[in-house]
C-alpha cells in the first residue's frame, strides 16, 4: 500500500503569519482552495482508496474537491490532528522566533514541548501509529 500524506493548502492563517495549530474556523484562503483544485488534476489519476483527514477545517477544504472527484467520503483520523501548541496557538511566528524553546524547535524538535500542549515526540507517535493502522 502506498501512502500520500498532503499538507493543507495556504490557509489564513499562513497569510496571517500566525501559528493556527487546532484553532477553529482556519479555512483555506483563495490560494489554497486553489492549490485544493490542482489535486484532482494532480492525484485524481491514481488508484486512491480512500481519503484520511484531519479534523480541521482547513484540511477539509482541501480534500473536498479531490474527493468529490473520485466519489470518496474521507474519514476523520483526530490522530493525524494538528500539534496541540498550547499558549503558542495563534500568536505571531515572528514572536515565537524569540522564544528560547524556539531554537529547540528547529535544532532538536523530538525535545520541544510546547507550553500548555504536547510534545513534539508525542505527535510523532500518534500519527505514526494512524499511518500504520
Amino acid at each position: 500500500m502506498t501512502v500520500i500524506l498532503l499538507r493543507h493548502g495556504r490557509s489564513t492563517s499562513n497569510t496571517a503569519h500566525t501559528l493556527a495549530g487546532r484553532s477553529e474556523g482556519v479555512d483555506l484562503d483563495d490560494r489554497g482552495r486553489e492549490q485544493a483544485q490542482a489535486l484532482v488534476d494532480r492525484i485524481g489519476e491514481l488508484p486512491i482508496r480512500a481519503i484520511v483527514r484531519s479534523p480541521l477545517l482547513r484540511c477539509e477544504r482541501t480534500v473536498e474537491p479531490l474527493a468529490a472527484a473520485l466519489g470518496l467520503r474521507p474519514i476523520v483520523d483526530e490522530r493525524i490532528s494538528e500539534v496541540d501548541y498550547g499558549a503558542w496557538t495563534g500568536r505571531k511566528i515572528g514572536e515565537l522566533v524569540k522564544e528560547p524553546l524556539w531554537s529547540v524547535v528547529q535544532q532538536q524538535p523530538s525535545a520541544a514541548v510546547f507550553p500548555d500542549g504536547e510534545g513534539l515526540a508525542a505527535v510523532q507517535a500518534r500519527a505514526v501509529a494512524a499511518v500504520r493502522e
